[in-house]
């Protein structure tokens, strides 16, 4: 009987839990996965009753379902741009939106080619023309990384030259896995990406004064209690400071 009780006790405990643990769902950049989880563990070691639903893909991909009725209660953008069309649409809190990360612009190849670095944008230029694949790009009318790159290669006269040599992809995760196979020789896609994947090596870091800041803007839609205690852990700066190793850069 005892036995039986304690059951009883322990289901209904736990169903009780159950139903005062809060959802917070948070779209995110694929970009930002690795940091994210992070994150999110380091949150759940604090307490346990907000659990908070991470949804990784590109950014205009995350736009569009939430454009198309998707419900999310925080959402991060890898340009300013998409954010300012949700604002525009009046579907983020304006007075919730904060510039959260910056990133940065790498050329990459894969880990077993005998190229190590080029010393200048010509030396570049000269292999993207030389090379007998195409180059690796996000998309560049619809995905960050890709509209970046794109600005990059406008900004320094090589797109009139490449602008018919190269392949998108998706999200910038595919276009770095197309160089970590070995299927293209170079790709260009966020530093972030290329530190967390050993099978590919940077051969050129892209300066910042050559495309438009890549800023990572974060937003609440919503005040709910669970909504902001997230949104508040975010951008705590113990939090933030987490983000460096993977190479991220914090906005001061």
């Amino acid at each position: 009987i005892i036995i039986i009780i304690l059951a009883i006790f322990i289901m209904t405990f736990s169903l009780s839990s159950k139903n005062h643990e809060k959802t917070v769902k948070l779209y995110a950049p694929i970009s930002l996965s690795e940091v994210i989880k992070e994150l999110i563990n380091s949150y759940k070691l604090l307490q346990n009753n907000i659990n908070i639903k991470p949804v990784f893909m590109g950014t205009s991909q995350l736009v569009m379902q939430v454009k198309n009725g998707a419900n999310p209660d925080l959402f991060i953008s890898a340009n300013v741009e998409w954010m300012d069309y949700l604002e525009r649409k009046k579907i983020i809190l304006k007075k919730f939106r904060k510039n959260y990360l910056y990133n940065s612009l790498v050329v990459i190849t894969n880990k077993e080619s005998s190229i190590n670095a080029f010393r200048n944008i010509k030396e570049l230029e000269n292999a993207f023309l030389k090379s007998k694949t195409k180059i690796s790009l996000a998309m560049t009318n619809s995905i960050p990384a890709g509209m970046y790159a794109k600005d990059f290669l406008e900004n320094t006269g090589i797109w009139e030259n490449i602008k018919k040599k190269y392949v998108e992809s998706t999200n910038v995760r595919a276009a770095l896995n197309y160089v970590a196979r070995n299927e293209l020789e170079f790709g260009i896609v966020y530093k972030t990406e290329a530190i967390g994947n050993s099978n590919v090596k940077i051969v050129f870091s892209i300066q910042g004064d050559k495309h438009k800041k890549i800023i990572y803007p974060i937003a609440a839609l919503n005040e709910k209690k669970e909504t902001m205690e997230v949104y508040n852990f975010f951008l705590d700066n113990s939090n933030l400071s987490k983000t460096l190793k993977w190479g991220f850069e914090i906005i001061k």
